[in-house]
């Protein structure tokens, strides 16, 4: 089956409905023409045979044939009637007429008032009474040719010339009124398919003056509306899924470096410990050989430690729960300790590092150990990652409103392409395997989240590699100068005085540790390696301060921690939490446990002497005379 247009549809209907109007109406007129014609012509004899009639009564009356045919012959002048007869009652012809000269063959008497015309082809045949005063004297007889048919035919072509004419007219107003309703509709269609092919959704159908077309091509054009947004949104959340399955591959990607770095990291401080531990475990090794293991020892013990804190500032800053100390700072007097921190490391590597100091005072509101750790990261960077015989230059500029850092060197550089991503945790310029032992990827994404939070910002340049970097911390300028607090001399006087102290630890050389450093000092120590025995031991001689781990056997730290705030006699002790857990959220569960401090393993001895130097305080002035 052929598959045909609207267009071609309409078209069709159109004429089909016009043409059957027109027969319809044809016929409708014709068959009234008809019907309305022989009533015509029925009348016209009807009148011309009651002439007739009136005119013969007489001569039936008296039988007078002469006068009947001379009535007759006045039938001459009626083209219509071609022949004509009087009859009498008895049915005898008294007069004829006939106008090609054959006789009627009608021989009928009728009775009354009784008409009855006849049609047979083009001829009519009427029988008329003849009659006066209610007296019948006899019959007339009509036969006439009628044109009925020919009037038909001439009616039927004036329909068919006139319908014809109408149905041209007709078709032109309705092909001008199908090209303005179609036009649109074949707009929409190309309009749909050039959206088909071209997938461009932005496309619209124009407005036209027709409502009920313009409604349907507003749908049209709200349907593409809604088609464009539809897809905008599906090719937005596909676009989203791809960046976050792209986002998922590279931190798989990051995880598994970072993880084979970490590895790599850890193993390297603990060959040299090994070693070093081995020539302590000799007795009769020099005392020269002695006093280097230690140091080497100290050493590698330090870059673990180093690692272990970026790790867990890492995750601190990215759970949000880094916490800052800020008061007033004095920015070159950080640097200068961060360039100081840093020149062993340029006189390894046999690179020149030079401070270019400024005259004038530069302050900012920050947290000291933070901002420390920001320049000494950029200045190890700095030194690690520049070839022997290169420059690293720090400089520092104030402006009215902000203090400038830059630490520029002569190293490796940053590829363009690395550039964007040389903050990102794990990222790493150069992961080559001549790289040696540059940490773990998390300094410079710690420096930026560090300097952020103090409302800065650090930033890089480069010209690529080979070509040197620079790195430019920008900190709020500080204006009104605060004096910080210091520890008085005296306060740290007392950490020669002896306390009792509880150390409760799992972890046995941790503990002993621990405790033989405390002994050193001076102090009464006991140690607990489980929860039980520490709550044991803090009963039977209540101590001044208990160093409780968290994660002990039999009962955990904090449990440990209630029931000495539960009991009267412990309830005064000074708890310290010793855990490796550093979130926010576990401080604030032992705060609730009730630790008056928490520590992170590995635990610095410089906060342990701050807290005992606090608590020695606390004593003296609660219980004088009871710690001398």
């Amino acid at each position: 089956m052929r598959v045909t247009s609207l267009r071609e549809q309409l078209v069709r209907a159109a004429v089909l409905t016009t043409l059957v109007v027109i027969l319809l109406n044809a016929i409708a007129l014709l068959t009234y023409e008809w019907v309305a014609y022989r009533k015509a012509w029925v009348a016209n004899i009807q009148t011309t045979a009651n002439l007739m009639a009136d005119a013969s009564v007489s001569a039936l009356e008296f039988n007078d044939p002469k006068s009947a045919q001379k009535t007759l012959s006045m039938l001459h002048s009626k083209p219509q009637i071609q022949a004509a007869a009087l009859y009498d009652l008895a049915g005898v012809p008294i007069a004829t007429f006939s106008r090609t000269g054959a006789p009627p063959q009608d021989q009928r008497i009728v009775s009354g008032a009784l008409f009855e015309p006849t049609f047979s082809g083009t001829t009519l045949r009427i029988a008329y009474p003849i009659e006066r005063d209610g007296e019948l004297f006899g019959t007339l007889y009509l036969t006439a040719q009628h044109d009925i048919w020919t009037r038909l035919a001439d009616f039927s072509v004036i329909l068919l010339l006139s319908n014809g004419l109408s149905v041209l007219v007709a078709m032109f107003f309705f092909g001008q009124l199908q090209r303005r309703v179609m036009a649109p509709m074949e707009t929409m269609t190309q309009v749909a398919q050039n959206v088909v092919s071209s997938h461009n959704w932005a496309l619209r159908a124009p407005p036209t003056a027709y409502r009920d077309v313009g409604q349907l091509v507003d749908a049209f054009n709200s349907l593409l509306s809604e088609c464009e947004n539809r897809t905008s949104d599906l090719q937005q959340e596909a676009q989203s899924r791809r960046d976050v399955e792209q986002q998922l591959r590279q931190a798989d990607r990051q995880k598994n470096e970072f993880l084979a770095t970490l590895a790599h990291e850890l193993r390297n401080p603990l060959a040299p410990m090994t070693s070093a531990l081995a020539l302590l475990q000799i007795p009769s090794v020099p005392a020269g050989t002695h006093d280097r293991a230690v140091l080497v020892l100290e050493r590698q013990l330090r870059h673990m430690v180093r690692l272990i804190d970026d790790l867990l500032d890492a995750s601190r800053i990215s759970t949000g729960q880094l916490s800052l100390t800020p008061q007033p700072l004095d920015v070159a007097a950080l640097v200068h300790m961060a360039v100081e921190e840093a020149e062993m490391l340029a006189e390894q590597k046999g690179v020149s590092l030079r401070l270019h100091p400024t005259s004038e005072a530069l302050h900012v509101e920050g947290d000291p150990i933070r901002l420390a750790q920001v320049f000494t990261n950029l200045l190890n960077n700095a030194c690690r990652y520049t070839p022997t015989g290169g420059k690293v230059d720090v400089y520092l500029v104030g402006e009215h409103a902000s203090v400038f850092v830059f630490v520029q060197d002569t190293g490796v550089g940053v590829d363009p392409t690395m550039q964007k991503r040389i903050f990102d945790l794990f990222e790493q310029a150069d992961k080559s395997l001549e790289r040696g032992n540059v940490g773990l990827g998390v300094g410079l994404s710690l420096s930026r989240q560090i300097v952020e939070l103090h409302k800065g910002q650090v930033t890089m340049t480069s010209e690529g590699q080979g070509r040197g970097s620079c790195f430019v911390v920008q900190l709020p300028r500080l204006r009104c100068i605060r004096e910080p607090a210091t520890l008085s001399a005296d306060a740290r006087a007392v950490l020669l005085r002896r306390l009792q102290i509880l150390i409760a630890d799992d972890n046995v050389d941790l503990a002993e540790s621990f405790a033989e450093l405390l002994r050193a000092s001076g102090h009464e120590v006991e140690v607990a390696h489980d929860g039980e025995a520490a709550l044991h031991m803090a009963r039977t001689r209540v101590p001044d301060i208990a160093l409780l781990d968290i994660g002990m056997p039999k009962r955990d730290g904090y449990e440990v921690a209630r029931q000495l705030r539960r009991s009267e006699d412990t309830r005064e002790i000074l708890l310290v939490a010793i855990s490796g857990w550093g979130l926010e959220t576990d401080k604030a569960i032992a705060e609730q446990a009730g630790f008056d401090h928490y520590l992170v393993k590995p635990v610095e001895p410089a906060e342990l002497v701050k807290i005992l130097v606090e608590a020695f305080e606390e004593f003296a002035s609660s219980r004088p005379g009871e710690l001398l």
